[in-house]
């Protein structure tokens, strides 16, 4: 009986007897596919995740909310009986001049915290990477405004400021500028904040960027010396460049944290002289504890939680460097 042979793999004959295809001895037979463990390893990420997700829905989660609809009510004391009243509390708010100034001044703290806090680390940072004894020893000491605390700063930067025995107040008094009040003077007040938190967090920025620069190589370095590039082209078209990732996550997350300080500021002024530093914090925490409007700080905050949002999107939408 005659069989009807068919070319295979590797010279090898398939023959069919019956219809029934068979495969010779020599043929590969392909494996089973085995049963893939990817649904295995997502269950054990979220397991390990799951109490860090829900301890952020408690602690953040939940007082966010709470506060929503806190600013739907009409609450004076937190705890008290409320009613609900809607929108009215946000129509209030919005049409509350005082609350626009104070997100005004929210913005001259804002920027101007960043900037200076930014200079300063960056200029700091690159005088750390130089080689030196002097250089070694400051990598430590750097850090010390960055671990006293906020009332230690507060208290420091009073002295220092006093009109009649501060070193600063002196230095001025040799340049021409006697009797200046730095935080009693609406003028020099939010200045002077701005000079003293930054003082007291810019070692932070200093030590993020200073570690971004130990990630240069240095022969890019040598090849623009060889080039003839001064030290100024290797810092803008070589340094600043290569350091965009680092300060755009410094610029966004510096940018939140500074809108939100009060400490630094109510410590030393309590949003005075005349209002000159009330920011909007400030001025949310005075409509709460002092005034005891809770309802209306509930809807300031959440306006302050929209603009910040806002900001952010902005800020990544046009800021965001090609290499994030």
């Amino acid at each position: 009986m005659s069989s009807t042979a068919a070319p295979g793999a590797e010279g090898g004959l398939r023959t069919r007897q019956g219809g029934a295809p068979h495969r010779s001895a020599g043929a590969a037979v392909r494996p089973r596919p085995r049963r893939s463990r990817r649904g295995a390893g997502t269950l054990l990420g979220i397991v390990l995740v799951a109490p860090l997700i829900l301890l952020m829905l408690l602690v953040i989660g939940f007082p966010l909310v709470n506060t929503v609809l806190l600013s739907f009510q009409d609450q004076g004391v937190v705890g008290t009986p409320s009613s609900f009243v809607g929108l009215r509390t946000y129509q209030a708010i919005l049409g509350d001049s005082a609350l626009w100034e104070s997100l005004r001044r929210s913005g001259v703290w804002l920027v101007g915290n960043l900037v200076v806090q930014t200079v300063l680390a960056m200029a700091t940072a690159l005088l750390l990477t130089r080689v030196g004894r002097w250089s070694k020893a400051a990598r430590t000491w750097v850090l010390l405004p960055w671990v006293i605390p906020t009332v230690a700063v507060a208290v420091i930067w009073q002295w220092l400021t006093n009109s009649n025995y501060g070193l600063l107040a002196k230095g001025l008094g040799v340049l021409g500028l006697d009797g200046v009040q730095f935080f009693a003077d609406p003028d020099w007040a939010m200045p002077t904040l701005i000079l003293m938190n930054s003082w007291h967090w810019f070692p932070l920025g200093t030590v993020i960027i200073f570690g971004a620069l130990q990630t240069i190589p240095g022969e890019v370095y040598e090849a623009a010396k060889v080039d003839g590039v001064n030290a100024w082209q290797m810092f803008w078209h070589i340094t600043l460049p290569l350091l965009q990732p680092v300060l755009f996550a410094l610029g966004l997350v510096g940018t939140l944290w500074s809108f939100n300080i009060i400490d630094s500021i109510y410590l030393v002024t309590r949003g005075g002289p005349s209002g000159a530093s009330t920011t909007a914090p400030v001025m949310i925490y005075d409509t709460a504890f002092k005034a005891f409007r809770a309802s209306e700080a509930a809807a300031m905050s959440v306006a302050a939680i929209v603009l910040l949002g806002i900001l952010a999107w902005l800020y990544i939408r046009f800021a965001k460097p090609e290499e994030v």
